[in-house]
């Protein structure tokens, strides 16, 4: 058995080998596009919902019955 303790920057150094460095800022940029990419998929998804429910109403034919 090795008797030699793994210290805390050992840990450290191999994430960051593995990982690679990050800053903070770069995790909120991220996080803005990803939140903008969301928003704005959500509003195209309730345009074509809005656009195919108007073109619904004008193409539907609506047949009158009278009887005399």
């Amino acid at each position: 058995m090795s008797s030699k303790r793994i210290s805390e920057a050992d840990l450290e150094e191999a994430f960051e080998d593995f990982i690679g460095e990050s800053l903070p800022s770069e995790v909120n940029t991220s996080s803005f596009s990803i939140i903008g990419v969301t928003a704005l998929a959500a509003v195209v998804i309730f345009g074509i919902f809005t656009a195919g429910k108007r073109a619904g109403k004008l193409l539907s034919t609506v047949v009158e019955i009278k009887r005399s």
